[in-house]
């Protein structure tokens, strides 16, 4: 300043108020104009403060501007980019969630573009193998379909004696349940209905398996109880799945009507008597097949009249449900059968299978449906010619002339005849020496002949002890009649000599029915 020359720095001192003596840092700076010295002074604090505010006022606009900005960003990559992954993103899920045919559609851009063509590239890809791979699966179900199909029966017999009809409803393109029938000979037939646990191949496959064993096994002759208990066995050997059967059998003789019955864990079947009575077959049930090693089952028996209608049927009718869980059931069934008993066996069913149906609404299909119907016709018999004897020795005399005069009406050949005679005179002749022990009876022959087939039928009665010589064991005719045991030649003869021969206890008589073609 004394050189006069301007500041070129900032100065700073303490200056002090002459009124207050109160010091007080100024800073200041001067400069020379015109032979003027110009001083510009300003407490620090004050500078200090006009600084910091400035400091903080851009501080503050600098934030401002930053946080345009981000959010400027944002909303500009949430636009360009989240946005359209998450349409993306959207139409994955539903593609992930089987929608195949929803397409990706963002296009703002040529990334996107690109991103949305290899989605639907890709999953037209997939849809093609899905549908080359649903096309072969379709087709080779439609072949296992006709396997199993062709497995079951379905040239249903219509004779004058009986007919059968049956119907297998998958509940899928196969199913577990199943039906057969098989004919023995021409007086002996059986049938079943059955139901493997469980649906689709898995069931089919077992269904295979246990129609195969229970066909093998009624072909040998069993009787129902024994053809039971030997498939349980070899249906629970390695049977890792856990799967079971259960099933209804019946074998009858058509000639008397005797039908001899067993049930594993099986719906009871609905009887339709000849009078129109409607009812269900109660019995005792068995345990399920391949559920448990060594069971045995029992069979019962009672006797068709004719016009007797047996319809079998698997849970598939009775658990039918519609949408509101509500089951077809057992009672509507029975009025079901009730009211359409005089339809013919193919119009019931499908009747029934339309009522199901029609029960069920728009529910689907829950289990698989099988039917059988069998009617017993048993065709007319020839007028009988039937006679009582006294139960004693004394009157073999007057049965076998009766027996004679019987067959020599039917123009029995004598050789047949003398051999027909040896057997009724082994016949009554146990019915003298053994059914009424110390007290008397009478027993009675009855001859009847179909001319058409040439067969004799008869049939002797007592209301003596009961007793089945069938179950007697036949003697040992090997051995010399010193080393043989007593007792038994005769049901033996009486076997050898007739095509076929049969024993009842009903009403407490002992009938033994024998055939023979003559």
């Amino acid at each position: 300043m004394l050189s006069g020359k301007t500041a070129t720095q900032l100065y700073k001192t303490n200056i002090i108020n002459d009124k207050t003596d109160f010091s007080e840092e100024y800073i200041y700076v001067f400069s020379f104009v015109e032979g003027y010295c110009i001083i510009s002074a300003m407490p620090l604090a004050e500078a200090m403060l006009m600084r910091d505010a400035s400091l903080y006022t851009s501080i503050f606009t600098l934030i401002l501007i930053f946080a345009a900005l981000f959010i400027f960003i944002y909303f500009l990559i949430k636009k360009v980019i989240i946005n359209n992954l998450q349409k993306i993103n959207g139409t994955l899920s539903e593609i992930t969630g089987g929608n195949l045919n929803v397409k990706v559609d963002v296009r703002s851009n040529a990334e996107f573009s690109s991103l949305s063509d290899d989605i639907n590239s890709t999953v037209a890809t997939l849809k093609r193998y899905i549908g080359e791979a649903a096309a072969r699966i379709d087709k080779e179900l439609e072949y296992a379909k006709q396997i199993q199909l062709s497995a079951l029966p379905s040239n249903f017999p219509d004779t004058e004696n009986y007919g059968i009809y049956a119907q297998m409803i998958a509940a899928k393109e196969v199913g577990g349940d199943f039906y057969d029938f098989y004919s023995l000979d021409d007086n002996t037939v059986l049938f079943l209905a059955a139901d493997v646990s469980g649906k689709g191949i898995p069931a089919a496959m077992f269904m295979m398996t246990a129609k195969t064993i229970i066909r093998d096994l009624a072909e040998r002759g069993l009787s129902v109880d024994e053809i039971f208990t030997l498939a349980n066995d070899k249906l629970c050997e390695n049977n890792e799945s856990g799967m079971f059967v259960t099933a209804w059998m019946g074998k009858i003789d058509l000639s008397t009507g005797a039908l001899s019955f067993a049930n594993a864990g099986h719906n009871p079947p609905v009887i339709v008597h000849s009078n129109g009575e409607c009812e269900y077959l109660k019995s005792r049930t068995g345990f399920v097949l391949a559920g448990m090693e060594g069971m045995r089952y029992r069979a019962n028996e009672m006797t068709l009249k004719k016009g007797d209608r047996i319809f079998l049927y698997t849970d598939g009718v009775t658990e039918a449900t519609d949408k509101n869980e509500a089951l077809y059931g057992e009672d509507r069934l029975l009025s079901y059968i009730d009211k359409n008993k005089s339809l013919k066996a193919e119009a019931l069913l499908s009747g029934l299978k339309e009522d199901i149906d029609l029960f069920a609404g728009d529910a689907p299909q829950f289990d698989d449906i099988t039917m059988l119907v069998f009617d017993y016709k048993k065709k007319e018999d020839a007028a009988m010619k039937e006679k009582v004897f006294s139960a004693n020795k004394d009157a073999l005399s007057e049965v076998i002339a009766f027996t004679e005069e019987c067959l020599e009406s039917f123009g029995c050949p004598m050789k047949s005849s003398m051999a027909i005679c040896v057997a009724v005179e082994e016949i009554f002749v146990n019915i003298a020496s053994y059914a009424y022990g110390d007290s008397t009876g009478n027993a009675s022959l009855s001859f009847g002949f179909d001319e058409n087939e040439r067969l004799m039928t008869l049939v002797v009665s007592d209301e003596g002890v009961p007793f089945n010589p069938l179950q007697r064991e036949e003697p040992d005719i090997t051995l010399s009649a010193e080393e043989r045991d007593i007792g038994g030649l005769g049901i033996f003869i009486t076997k050898k000599t007739m095509d076929t021969i049969s024993y009842k206890n009903e009403n407490g008589k002992n009938i033994l029915t024998m055939t023979k073609k003559i």
